[in-house]
């Protein structure tokens, strides 16, 4: 037997010693990628899920979708063709179930939270890593969480009321001045400017004075550019070696921007909290509840109870962003939507002005008792939510049970939000713009799976904002529809048709506005 398992390892010898470097290189690569195929198709343990093979054997396909811009409509066929469960990479699953937010996103006694993907996160040339929805670790973000959640409860936002509709009112003022012009009006770009002033004055206690200036500051164009970049940079880290190179790879310029506006939100934060804790806003909450000073800490309380300055200056970033682009984003969609659908417009025209004797009266309070305004927000943020893709995170140890499906750890899994909301397994006409759908009482909904619909999240990081989002899009809306008709121009009937990198890449979204109470 001996004699045998010599003679073989000669043989083998004598054939690898007649090769050259190349071919045996070449032989070895042709090898190793045999292996790898056979592994992702037939023995891996997501082989059994449906999906493009193409997709199962290299994260290249899925993250050229998401480049490309078009990987809320790539998901969606795919979810169409394969049903529920779909790979969409060697170690990857996408759901588009109300079981697959809850499993992956939710909170249930015994199983850890699933963290964040650290291949879309992770990446150490973005500021904002070091915010409430930057951490990949639940503990800091547990931590930093406590800290801000007195700013965005729902007492503290309706304190904020009146400050806010000031900024409403003042948007009102600005597109009755064009209307009156007879000017064809970007609402998308007003939208912007509202959202940002007053989230930049529930933050810093200044405002961009975009309202003011009828532009947005440079800082939020750059902020706006940087997502795209972050688009890329999420690209690179699911590729190891390129994931290595990405500061190399980054050009210079972009480096540099990112840290003078990071210095300009810094700059910003610094002013306001000189301001002390007196003035209520989402900055005194972190003053009062946290903010790390000179006087000694042990280690747990600093681990409990502070916020750094740094995080402090993070945080007004992230807030910037996540407070302003996503509440314009719904608007916009909210807008347009019933721009293509005249009986729902008509309809909440109607709701809001016998409801409202003038524009003074309305309140949030009052729209939250008008179930058809929250339809309407409801229906716009599942036609178009803020969040198109798809919030990427990693099975914990040990392995969890996704929507009925036992999952290795380090899976990673996700719900696009886009493909879950328009599925027409999900919502009966599903393509179609319907807020009675939301109403509870037309039979032809029964069907819907309304859990489905999770633009905020959910879970121990579903988004803070939520009610002042709601607060914002409620007040907005009505008194937008209570004060003008609203028309779309033609050059923005296929506004819808956008990319998407992360957030939407919205054009401009034209309208003409009627002042109906001119004198």
């Amino acid at each position: 037997m001996s004699a045998v398992s010599d003679s073989v390892h000669r043989a083998i010898a004598t054939v690898l010693a007649s090769w050259s470097w190349p071919y045996a290189v070449g032989v070895l690569m042709i090898s190793w990628l045999s292996y790898a195929v056979v592994y992702e198709l037939l023995l891996s343990p997501l082989a059994k899920y449906p999906g493009p093979r193409l997709w199962a054997l290299s994260y290249i396909p899925s993250q050229l979708s998401l480049m490309r811009g078009h990987h809320h409509l790539k998901m969606l066929a795919l979810h169409d063709r394969y049903g529920p469960i779909v790979r969409t990479g060697p170690n990857a699953l996408s759901f588009n179930t109300p079981e697959g937010f809850k499993d992956i996103y939710g909170f249930r006694p015994g199983v850890p939270q699933f963290p964040k993907d650290p291949k879309t996160y992770g990446s150490s040339l973005m500021p904002t890593r070091d915010a409430v929805g930057g951490f990949l670790d639940n503990e800091s973000h547990s931590r930093q969480r406590r800290l801000l959640a007195h700013g965005f409860s729902d007492r503290a936002i309706r304190e904020q009321e009146a400050r806010i509709c000031s900024f409403i009112d003042l948007f009102i003022s600005r597109l009755r001045d064009l209307a009156h012009q007879g000017k064809d009006i970007d609402i998308k770009a007003w939208l912007e400017f509202a959202a940002f002033d007053i989230t930049g004055d529930l933050m810093f206690a200044e405002t961009f004075d975009c309202l003011q200036d009828s532009q947005l500051h440079p800082w939020i164009e750059f902020i706006f550019n940087s997502i795209m970049g972050s688009t890329i940079l999420s690209a690179i880290r699911h590729f190891p070696v390129l994931a290595m190179l990405q500061e190399a790879c980054t050009p210079a310029w972009f480096r540099r921007q990112i840290m003078q506006n990071f210095e300009l939100s810094a700059e910003k934060a610094e002013r306001r909290m000189a301001l002390g804790a007196d003035r209520v806003d989402f900055m005194s909450a972190m003053i009062k509840n946290g903010l790390e000073d000179d006087s000694p800490h042990t280690q747990e309380e600093k681990r409990v109870m502070r916020m750094s300055r740094h995080e402090v200056h993070a945080n007004s970033t992230f807030i910037i962003l996540a407070g302003s682009e996503t509440t314009a984003t719904a608007m916009s969609g909210c807008i347009y939507y019933l721009c293509t659908n005249r009986s729902a417009l008509d309809r909440l025209c109607q709701t809001v002005r016998e409801a409202f004797q003038m524009d003074a009266d309305i309140t949030s309070a009052i729209c939250a008792s008008l179930p058809y305004v929250d339809a309407v927000i409801d229906e716009g943020l599942r036609m178009y939510s803020p969040m198109a893709a798809h919030l990427p995170r990693v099975v914990p140890r040990g392995g969890a049970t996704v929507a009925g499906q036992f999952l290795p750890e380090n899976t990673d899994v996700h719900v696009p939000h886009y493909a879950s909301y328009m599925s027409d397994a999900n919502f009966f006409r599903a393509k179609e713009f319907l807020p009675e759908r939301w109403l509870g009482t037309d039979p032809q909904f029964e069907g819907d799976r309304r859990d489905t619909l999770q633009p905020f999240s959910m879970g121990a990081r579903n988004c803070l904002g939520k009610s002042l989002a709601y607060l914002e899009m409620r007040l907005t809306l009505a008194k937008l529809v209570y004060r003008f008709d609203i028309e779309l121009c033609p050059a923005s009937e296929r506004w819808n048709d956008q990319h998407t990198y992360f957030i939407w890449h919205k054009p401009s979204l034209m309208v003409r506005l009627t002042d109906r109470l001119a004198v």
